[in-house]
């Protein structure tokens, strides 16, 4: 069974426009419970006390380095981003460790917010950081495109499934 380290966002961008209901933070433990299902676990960083002494990078570092065969991360529209983009520089980083621990990335995002290929990261949302996050496609990411709640949920139990495999 993988052990799915689950990146995204927590809350809407009240800059970005309305917020809908639920939050990214209930959608993304949604997303943990159907990846759990099979029996994977699934680590949230929000979940895991922080430790005396420990800033958010040591933090990030040892749930990564926690048996983690996978990460995923969940990208919405309306988002507020700024510490997934974050996550994301970590994991370019982290490149080697990632290449040799044989981490595997799935990134769902939402069709309006990036267009993401094998060497390009198009983000769509204003605020452009393409330049940036194009390291990111490079890490050999699994790209996996929604439009709307049912075809992510049916996204994410496709990642299930090959996680299994």
């Amino acid at each position: 069974m993988a052990v799915i380290f689950l990146l995204g966002p927590g809350m809407w961008d009240p800059s970005k426009g309305s917020a809908p209901s639920p939050t990214p933070m209930q959608v993304r433990r949604q997303i943990a419970k159907i990846l759990e299902e099979p029996g994977h676990e699934v680590i949230l960083m929000e979940d895991d006390p922080d430790r005396k002494g420990e800033d958010m990078i040591q933090k990030f570092d040892r749930l990564l380095r926690q048996n983690v065969t996978d990460v995923v991360a969940y990208w919405p529209p309306l988002a507020k981003m700024q510490t997934t983009y974050d996550e994301f520089i970590l994991l370019c980083d982290r490149h080697a460790y990632l290449k040799a621990e044989g981490i595997r990335i799935w990134l769902l995002h939402h069709t309006s917010v990036a267009e993401i290929r094998k060497d390009a990261f198009v983000v769509r949302e204003k605020g452009n950081r393409s330049r940036y996050l194009t390291a990111v496609a490079k890490l050999g990411v699994h790209p996996l495109e929604w439009e709307t709640e049912k075809e992510l949920f049916e996204q994410v139990g496709l990642v299930s499934a090959e996680l299994d495999a």
